[in-house]
């Protein structure tokens, strides 16, 4: 990769993170205005309709978005440039047919669904106006395929910002000039405004796309053949593992709280652990990887472009690039986490509790944020399959230990289960990775240096700020972050410049 090309990497990394931190922020605000104008009641009305509109908008998208990028990727490292136009047009056309029968069948079975799955028959209009986005998004996902496969994700990010603020701003007209009347009424009024968000992000990224087609298509052009089939090869095994794995995650979820009242606990004690892990603690623990996310979607085709020219040695140092970085900068979080976990509790719950099954999963933060990467690098890689099976593996796996083991054993055992489920998952993948890419890594130099630098900032960090009289926890986690990150970055660059000398 030439230094132009990498800074032109790092440039869209940083504004695809950067955009990634205001939609989950404006997200957060956005759901904290819904709660407080439809309360309680209202919010759980709307989470319901949206994880019944989740599993047809994963059947309308999922895989799409990869297949594009790796089949624009491959014509572009070909030279065969005059069939772009084709190629996206017949991937439109298979979005397009695709979302319009699933919206087709959401807007007939609207009302069974709603009947038998949430209770209420008058949620069945929102689940009617949510399918009429469904082409929308659908094709949204296809140009964003595209704008990553020639280096345009800027454009992907200012359509989701636009779409972002429309639905909010939408959704705050609806309730200041009209007021709905009812759960069901302000619901409907969410829903239409979210609708309205993704046409709006869609004419946006179509003008994008339209004037990118021009910039990199010659005047001749020719038809692109095997674009179903390689669809089908790439998409159709990301969309069923998907599918799988939502499933099972929702079963997962149901689980748990039912088998903490088989091990002895109330409901209401059994739901309190249940949120304290997996709705607090873990979003936590998330939070740094969004990140890696921006980074590693970029990673996909680059590495595809590399492999379709057969350039075995830049597969390599690409993929131990990213492997490593992902790593050193899991570690670094990981004895953040272990060190700060009740200030971070603190800013963000204003209660402890959090904190202690924070400090409890620190050890396999760099796991977590290492398969972010290495899931993205597998699929640049054709091996999309794999990762497929490595995931449905790993879902399937947890919600049998959650059956076999919760129920006798309590909280602590699914903590337990997330340890070995998480390594598991890693080990596989890893595996795979170093198999096809010829990867190669070093405990010393990759693992244990950058841990023992992790703790010694971080402890460094944490005698520093005891002088400081910082009494925000929110001030106190970004001094944190701060301080400490700024050591250990500078500490890992001179350990990788060492590095390329040895």
């Amino acid at each position: 990769m030439t230094k132009s090309a990498k800074r032109k990497f790092f440039i869209q990394g940083a504004v695809l993170t950067a955009v990634s931190l205001f939609l989950r922020v404006t997200n957060m605000g956005y759901r904290s205005y819904l709660s407080m104008k439809i309360g309680s009641e209202g919010m759980g009305l709307y989470q319901l309709i949206l994880s019944i509109f989740m599993l047809a908008v994963t059947l309308s998208t999922s895989g799409i978005s990869l297949a594009v990028t790796r089949m624009v990727s491959a014509a572009i490292a070909a030279g065969r440039r005059e069939t772009l136009r084709s190629l996206v047009a017949r991937c439109f056309a298979f979005c397009l047919g695709l979302s319009l029968s699933i919206a087709l069948l959401l807007f007939f079975f609207a009302d069974f669904a709603a009947a038998r799955f949430l209770g209420d028959v008058k949620a069945a209009p929102c689940l009617r106006i949510l399918g009429v986005g469904l082409p929308f998004m659908s094709l949204c996902t296809c140009m964003k395929g595209y704008f990553l496969a020639v280096d345009e994700s800027l454009s992907t990010a200012a359509a989701d910002t636009l779409e972002q603020v429309l639905t909010i701003a939408c959704t705050v007209l609806l309730f200041w000039k009209m007021a709905p009347a009812g759960i069901e009424a302000a619901c409907m009024g969410a829903m239409a405004a979210s609708t309205l968000g993704e046409a709006a992000s869609f004419l946006v990224s179509w003008c994008a796309c339209r004037k990118s087609l021009k910039r990199h298509t010659p005047r001749k052009r020719e038809k692109c053949q095997g674009v179903l089939r390689g669809l089908s090869h790439i998409a159709l095994p990301c969309t069923l593992s998907s599918a799988a794995r939502s499933l099972l995650n929702t079963g997962e979820n149901l689980l748990i709280p039912k088998e903490l009242q088989s091990y002895g606990l109330g409901y209401s004690a059994a739901l309190s652990q249940y949120g304290l892990l997996q709705g607090m603690a873990m979003p936590m623990l998330f939070f740094p990887s969004s990140f890696l996310v921006s980074f590693a979607s970029l990673l996909i085709p680059q590495i595809a472009k590399e492999r379709e020219l057969s350039h075995k040695k830049a597969v390599a140092y690409i993929s131990g690039k990213a492997v490593r970085s992902a790593l050193a900068y899991g570690l670094f979080f990981a004895v953040l986490f272990a060190v700060f976990g009740d200030s971070w509790s603190l800013a963000f719950y204003h209660s402890e509790s959090a904190g202690a099954y924070l400090k409890v999963l620190a050890p396999i933060v760099p796991l977590i944020y290492l398969d972010v990467v290495v899931d993205s690098l597998l699929k640049g890689l054709d091996e999309q399959f794999n990762s497929m099976k490595y995931n449905f593996a790993d879902s399937f796996l947890r919600v049998t230990l959650v059956l076999l083991l919760l129920g006798r054993f309590g909280i602590e055992s699914y903590v337990g289960i997330l340890f070995f489920s998480t390594i598991f998952n890693a080990a596989l993948s890893l595996r795979r990775l170093v198999k096809v890419s010829a990867l190669r890594l070093s405990l010393t130099r990759h693992v244990a240096l950058p841990l023992l630098w992790a703790a010694g900032c971080v402890l460094l960090g944490q005698r520093a700020l005891a002088r400081l009289p910082i009494g925000e926890p929110l001030l106190q986690v970004a001094a944190q972050c701060a301080l400490c990150g700024g050591l250990f970055a500078l500490g890992y660059w001179g350990l990788c410049r060492w590095e390329k000398r040895h």
